[in-house]
């Protein structure tokens, strides 16, 4: 995903000759080039006669047409000799606001400002290949150019540019992600009063810990600041604009001031508000798509300044019913916002439904898909078991889009158990951090029922693969209890094994569902608990070499239908054989992922793409079945066998 970081770190390392001052005139040749070339205009005409490396670079790192920004970097690889690619795109990198773009300030002392940043941009360099001897130096720079910046936040975008693997982004949606939903800051550590390059190396030290961690959701600086970007703009940027907008906030309280004098309370919700005046609104803000989430969030501002009181299950309060009043106090507090309120098209959902997951070729039943939708729906909680290959983990992932009712959506989480796996570390235990303390760390269970909790009107999926991998009455410890339908409210919660202060229980929300696969081919495990099999429905997935099957491989593969449906019949043959063996049984059955091709191959190495299959992945899963009865194991392969023609 991140295949912009071998050019930006090239950038970097060929930029650091410019630290010899009397060669930057050339390096100011160029950008001026650049400046009159894209029109830049907060470089044109202002007299700079030098200019820092992090100013330099966010050249083709601001808010600008992403072809722009292509065409800039194009002309930053020619000047340094970058022999890596350009990217074609530029998703997960941090961006300058077009009207901030320098990091050092227009005064008399400009010019040790730039000098100061190239020194601490040779210093980052140093440092980030973990070297701790540049450690104290790093830190000073860091407060050095801190103390001197106009925007001091921005220095972490630019270190991020320079080696995204090594720094962390601290703008808005990265502090937000580590601060409510990674809850790594607690404190006001990251306030412009207390941050310093003590602060950040701490975050760093205690960021690097925690990728480590299977279980933490993210690995990487670029993954984190990827996944804050998505999160926070996703539910923020987009509405921000219209949700601050004084006429839309005066006209929706209007509107929810007659939804309540038609109803005869003052207790109203977000969808029949949406449903009753939804059009209206498009027609008085016609560049804007008024959706739940807007008026969601719309709602949550003003309830914020007590317009409203929230009742939660989506229901609200309007405290008082004089709009004139409150027009006032809306007034007062934003902003009007004069610019074209336009929702960001980058992070539009797509919708997904039964429909789109039989469009993509899914072989099992309707009926079947619409009875595990069903039963998900009312117990909360499904597990898919079947042999290996039979598409387990691909139908859980679609299954939670169905959820959802979107595609590719933040609302999932997926992890797989495995035997090592413990409540402290699903659940909630004490984790070392870099000071050499021990910290009480959410995990990732714990980490989605928050977040479903604090978003009642969305639903949040976690999927668990190999939920029998591990001891799952032991990882869940009293969660156990909480998964089931009728015990997901605030009365049934229960005090965890760690407790933190002024914490009093936790509960499953409503809108948190659970979806886990099971290999039950897998010998190396017991039984699965039967507390655990009471709070789940159970669906088995069969091989399904069918006629869905065969259709289905013509169609994408272009393979000769005879040589497929000679495939089809070895491979059902092979699975009687495996189902009448009493020591296996069909639980060891070969499923039909194995051999399912989503791409063309050429007719010619049909039988070539068959037996490397066999050879590479089917045979070693029947040497491990008969591995002291080789009689059975011939007999098998013999049945799979195709010869050449």
């Amino acid at each position: 995903m991140f295949s912009w970081v071998r050019f930006y770190e090239a950038i970097a390392d060929n930029l650091l000759i410019y630290l010899d001052k009397s060669k930057r005139s050339i390096l100011m040749e160029f950008v001026n080039q650049l400046a009159t070339e894209f029109k830049l205009s907060y470089l044109l005409d202002k007299g700079l006669q030098d200019i820092c490396p992090f100013t330099a670079l966010g050249t083709f790192n601001r808010h600008i047409k992403e072809t722009t920004r292509i065409e800039i970097a194009k002309k930053w690889a020619e000047f340094l000799n970058i022999e890596e690619s350009v990217p074609n795109s530029f998703e997960g990198i941090p961006l300058l606001n077009n009207q901030l773009s320098w990091f050092f300030t227009n005064s008399e002392n400009q010019q040790q400002e730039i000098d100061n940043l190239w020194e601490f941009y040779a210093t980052a360099l140093k440092f980030s290949n973990a070297d701790e001897n540049y450690r104290d130096e790093f830190e000073q720079k860091f407060d050095l150019i801190m103390s001197q910046s106009y925007f001091p936040w921005q220095l972490t975008s630019g270190l991020f540019w320079i080696r995204p693997h090594a720094y962390v982004v601290l703008d808005k949606a990265s502090k937000t992600y580590l601060t409510d939903e990674l809850e790594l800051i607690k404190d006001d550590r990251l306030s412009k009063e207390h941050f310093n390059g003590n602060v950040y190396l701490k975050l760093l030290d205690d960021l690097a810990m925690r990728f480590n961690e299977d279980y933490f959701p993210i690995h990487s600086f670029p993954e984190l600041y990827f996944t804050a970007l998505r999160k926070y703009e996703n539910r923020t940027l987009i509405n921000e604009n219209l949700a601050s907008n004084n006429q839309w906030q005066i006209i929706l309280l209007q509107f929810i001031q007659e939804l309540c004098q038609d109803n005869g309370s003052n207790v109203f919700n977000c969808k029949e508000l949406l449903d009753k005046y939804g059009q209206q609104l498009e027609e008085e803000f016609p560049n804007n798509r008024v959706t739940s989430n807007l008026l969601t969030y719309t709602l949550q501002r003003m309830k914020d300044k007590k317009f409203f009181q929230f009742l939660g299950n989506g229901k609200y309060r309007l405290l008082n019913h004089n709009i004139d009043g409150k027009r006032g106090e809306i007034m007062e507090n934003e902003p009007d916002i004069d610019a074209p309120l336009i929702d960001d098209p980058l992070f539009v959902r797509h919708p997904y439904t039964l429909k789109n997951l039989i469009q993509e070729d899914c072989f099992i039943d309707k009926q079947q898909l619409q009875q595990m939708i069903s039963s998900i729906t009312k117990k909360k909680n499904i597990i898919l078991q079947g042999p290996p290959g039979t598409g387990k983990t691909w139908l859980a992932k679609r299954l939670a889009n169905i959820i959802i009712g979107y595609k590719d959506s933040n609302n999932i989480r997926a992890i797989q158990f495995h035997p090592n796996l413990s409540y402290e570390d699903f659940i909630r235990g004490f984790r070392p951090t870099s000071e050499g303390k021990l910290a009480l760390i959410d995990g990732p269970f714990l980490e989605i029922i928050h977040q479903a909790r604090n978003d009642p009107q969305s639903k949040y999926v976690m999927v668990i693969e190999e939920i029998n991998r591990g001891n799952p009455a032991q990882i869940f410890g009293e969660m156990l209890t909480l998964l089931e339908a009728d015990k997901r409210i605030p009365s049934e919660a229960l005090e965890l094994t760690y407790r933190r202060e002024q914490e009093n229980g936790i509960y499953i929300p409503d809108n948190l569902y659970v979806i886990g696969t099971m290999n039950i081919a897998d010998r190396s495990l017991a039984l699965v608990d039967f507390a655990l099999r009471r709070r789940f429905a159970f669906f088995t997935l069969d091989p399904n070499f069918s006629e869905k099957w065969l259709r289905y491989m013509i169609k994408k593969t272009g393979l000769n239908s005879k040589l497929l449906e000679e495939i089809r019949e070895r491979m059902n043959e092979l699975n009687e054989f495996i189902a009448q063996d009493r020591m296996l049984g069909s639980a060891f059955a070969i499923g039909h992922s194995y051999l399912t091709h989503h791409r063309a191959i050429p007719k010619s190495e049909g039988l070539v793409w068959y037996q490397n299959i066999i050879d590479t992945e089917i045979k070693p899963l029947l040497e491990e079945y008969w591995f002291d009865e080789k009689d059975k194991l011939n007999k098998a392969m013999k049945l799979i066998k195709i010869a050449y023609k």
